[in-house]
C-alpha cells in the first residue's frame, strides 16, 4: 500500500506543485492585477512557461528526474525568500473566500454541482491513460518521443508537428514517471477557464450572472469527461478567454500593458492549436475598432501582433527549419507530404456541403452529436440550442446595457463569429471536421452574452407563468442528469484502485479498452530492435520499440498508390528497414466500408499484401495481426 498511496500521492502533487511554481512565474508578466487575475492569468502563463521548458529540456536531452528536480528545488527556493509564494497562498485564500460569499447570493445546487463535478472529473483524471484516443495518439506519445529520442527527429506523422506547448508541459511529469499527471494538468486548465469567466461575469453584472455563467457551462455532458483526459482542448478555450478578457481590461483602462497580455495569450492560442489562428485575429479586430485614430490603430495592431508572434515563434521556426512549413503539414505541404496525403487528411468534398436543408439543421445536428466524427467528447447539451433566442433579445437591447458589458459583448460576439464562422466552413468542406469539440473554445466565452439576457429574463414573466423560473429548473434537471451520469461513469471505472496500484495499468486497459491491449499484448512479441510498421491504428502510446503509427489511417492506401503493386510495396517497406507489420483489422474494415477509397481494389491489395508476409500472432479478440517482413 506504501507503493500506492507514494503513486497516488505524486500523481497530484506533481501538477500542484507546477501549478504553484505556475503563478509565481507567470505573476512578473501581469500587469496591475487582482488576486483572481494572478490566480488565472498568472498560472496560464507560468504553465506556458512550464511548456516551452519541458520542450526545451526534451530537446536538449536534459529531461532527466535529477534536472527536473533540481529545477524544482531552485524555483521553490527563490520564489519563498522573494515571497512569492506566500503571495499565492494569500491569493487562494482570497479567492475561496470570495468564492464562497458569492455562493450564498445564488442557487445552492451550482456551487455544489460545480464542486461535485470537479470531484468526479479529479478521480477520473487519476486513471490511467486509456480511454483518451488523441492522446495515446499524440498528445502523449509526442512527448514520449521526444524523452525516448532526445529531441526532434523527422517523425512522419503530421500530428508531431502541431504547435505542442501543453505537451511539452506534459513532458515534466512524464520523465519523472507519472504520465497521468497530464490528465490533471488539462483539468487545471479548465478550472482556470470557469473561475476566469466567473470573474469577468462577476465584475460585468455581479453574483447570480456570474453563476448563471457557471450553471450552463455544467449543462454541457462532455464537459468535465473531457477534462480527465490528456488533452489540450480547454488550454486552447482558456487562452481565448484570457486574451478576450485582457482587451476588455485594455479597453477599460487603456493600459497598453493589458493589449500586450491579450497579444500574449492570443500567442498562447496559437502554441496550442493551429485552429487557435482564430484568438489572434480577434484581437487584431478589436485593437482595429477600439483605437482612436489610424496611427494609434495601427499602432496597437502592431503591438498586438508583435507579442502573438513572438510567443508563438518557437513552434512555427521548428516546423519551417525542420520540415520546409511553418504551418506543417497545412497550405504549404512540405516533407513526407504529397496530394495524396493531403486529399486523405482534409477530404474534401465529404462535409455537407451547400444543402439548405443540412444547413439549416445544423445547429440540431450539432447538438444531438448524430454526424460528430467524435461523439462522446463533443456533446455540448440542449441549452445553447434551447436559449438561441436570448441571442436575439440581448443585440436587440444592446444600446439600452452599460459600457462595460457593451465592450465585453462586442469582443464575445466578434469571437464567436468568427468561431463559428470558421467550424462552418471546415463542416461544409470535410467530413472530418464535423466535431464539436472544436467548438468548446467559442462556446464557452458565449455564456456571457446567455447570461446577460438571461438575467432579463424574469421580465417577460406572466402572473400565472413565472418563465424565469421554468428555465432555471429545466437547467437544474440536465445538470442533474449530467452529474449522475458521470459519476456513475466515473465510479464504475473505478480510478483509485489503479491509482494506487491495488488494480494493475494493464488490466484496467483490458477493462476499459480490449483491443487496444491486445495491440500492446502484440506489439511485445516482437524483438527491441524491430521496426514496426502500423497498417490502420493511429494510437502508439505505451510501446517500446520503434512504431511508425498511421495517423490518418492511409498508410496503406498511400503506400499502394504510390507503388502500385504488393510485391512493391513489401519491397518499399524492407528498404525503409521496417521489420514487422502490425494491422488493425478492426481500423481495416471500418476505412474500406466507411470512407471512399482514392485507390481502386484497396481491400483485395490488403490481402495480397498480407498472403506476402509471415503471420506471427493473431489477438484473442481478432482485432488485430501481427506479421513479420520475410
Amino acid at each position: 500500500m506504501l507503493g500506492g498511496l507514494k503513486n497516488l500521492f505524486l500523481t497530484i502533487a506533481i501538477p500542484l506543485f507546477m501549478a504553484t511554481l505556475a503563478t509565481c512565474m507567470g505573476g512578473y508578466l501581469l500587469p496591475k492585477s487582482d488576486s483572481l487575475e494572478r490566480l488565472t492569468l498568472g498560472t496560464a502563463l507560468g504553465m506556458g512557461m512550464w511548456g516551452l521548458a519541458g520542450f526545451a529540456l526534451a530537446a536538449l536531452e536534459l529531461a532527466k528526474p535529477l534536472a527536473i528536480l533540481f529545477v524544482f528545488i531552485a524555483l521553490a527556493g527563490y520564489f519563498m525568500f522573494s515571497g512569492k509564494l506566500l503571495q499565492v497562498w494569500k491569493d487562494a485564500q482570497y479567492a475561496a473566500g470570495e468564492i464562497h460569499s458569492s455562493a450564498k447570493n445564488t442557487a445552492g445546487w451550482i456551487p455544489i454541482s460545480l464542486t461535485v463535478g470537479a470531484i468526479f472529473s479529479f478521480l477520473l483524471g487519476l486513471a490511467p491513460p486509456a480511454e483518451d484516443f488523441d492522446g495515446l495518439f499524440y498528445h502523449l506519445t509526442v512527448p514520449a518521443w521526444w524523452l525516448r529520442d532526445g529531441g526532434l527527429t523527422s517523425a512522419q506523422m503530421p500530428h508531431y508537428w502541431y504547435p505542442q506547448i501543453v505537451e511539452g508541459s506534459f513532458v515534466i511529469p512524464m520523465s519523472l514517471g507519472y504520465d497521468t499527471s497530464a490528465h490533471l494538468i488539462h483539468l487545471l486548465w479548465l478550472i482556470l477557464s470557469i473561475l476566469l469567466l466567473w470573474h469577468w461575469m462577476r465584475q460585468l453584472q455581479g453574483d447570480s450572472s456570474a453563476w448563471d455563467v457557471v450553471s450552463i457551462l455544467l449543462s454541457m455532458p462532455s464537459l468535465l469527461w473531457l477534462a480527465s483526459w490528456a488533452y489540450t482542448d480547454y488550454a486552447l478555450t482558456f487562452t481565448g478567454i484570457a486574451s478576450l478578457y485582457s482587451l476588455w481590461k485594455w479597453k477599460e483602462s487603456d493600459s497598453t500593458r493589458w493589449l500586450f497580455l491579450g497579444g500574449i495569450m492570443a500567442g498562447l492560442a496559437i502554441s496550442v492549436k493551429y485552429t487557435g489562428f482564430i484568438v489572434p485575429l480577434t484581437g487584431a479586430l478589436l485593437a482595429a475598432l477600439w483605437g482612436n485614430d489610424n496611427a494609434r490603430r495601427f499602432k496597437k495592431i502592431f503591438y498586438f501582433s508583435a507579442a502573438s508572434l513572438v510567443v508563438a515563434s518557437p513552434w512555427y521556426l521548428r516546423n519551417w527549419i525542420w520540415m520546409g512549413n511553418p504551418v506543417y503539414p497545412f497550405v504549404f505541404g512540405g516533407k513526407f507530404w504529397d496530394s495524396f496525403l493531403d486529399q486523405a487528411y482534409s477530404a474534401p468534398g465529404s462535409g455537407i456541403g451547400f444543402d439548405p436543408g443540412q444547413i439549416i439543421l445544423l445547429p440540431l445536428t450539432a447538438t444531438l452529436g448524430t454526424r460528430d466524427m467524435n461523439f462522446f467528447d463533443g456533446r455540448i447539451g440542449p441549452l445553447f440550442l434551447i436559449l438561441l433566442p436570448i441571442f436575439a433579445y440581448v443585440l436587440f437591447q444592446f444600446k439600452l446595457l452599460e459600457e462595460k458589458i457593451k465592450h465585453a459583448l462586442t469582443a464575445v460576439v466578434i469571437f464567436s463569429l468568427l468561431g463559428f464562422t470558421a467550424w462552418f466552413a471546415g463542416v461544409i468542406s470535410s467530413a472530418h471536421l464535423f466535431q464539436t469539440r472544436l467548438l468548446f473554445p467559442t462556446l464557452f466565452p458565449l455564456t456571457i452574452l446567455l447570461a446577460v439576457g438571461w438575467n432579463d429574463l424574469a421580465k417577460l414573466n406572466l402572473p400565472r407563468l413565472n418563465i424565469d423560473y421554468i428555465f432555471r429548473a429545466m437547467l437544474a434537471f440536465v445538470v442533474i442528469v449530467n452529474l449522475l451520469n458521470f459519476g456513475l461513469q466515473a465510479l464504475v471505472r473505478n480510478p483509485l484502485t489503479v491509482a494506487m496500484e491495488i488494480t494493475s495499468r494493464r488490466q484496467y486497459i483490458e477493462e476499459r479498452q480490449p483491443d487496444y491491449a491486445s495491440a500492446l499484448t502484440l506489439i511485445e512479441k516482437v524483438p527491441a530492435n524491430a521496426k514496426v510498421y502500423f497498417l490502420f491504428e493511429p494510437r502508439s502510446y505505451g510501446m517500446t520499440p520503434r512504431v511508425q503509427p498511421d495517423s490518418i489511417n492511409a498508410n496503406f492506401l498511400h503506400d499502394l498508390w504510390q507503388y502500385k503493386t504488393p510485391q512493391n510495396i513489401v519491397k518499399a517497406w524492407k528498404q525503409q528497414g521496417y521489420t514487422h507489420i502490425l494491422l488493425s483489422n478492426n481500423g481495416a474494415n471500418f476505412i474500406f466500408q466507411n470512407e471512399p477509397s482514392p485507390v481502386s481494389n484497396g481491400e483485395a491489395s490488403l490481402k495480397a499484401v498480407e498472403n506476402l508476409l509471415n503471420l506471427v500472432d493473431i489477438s484473442q479478440n481478432g482485432s488485430y495481426t501481427l506479421y513479420k517482413i520475410p
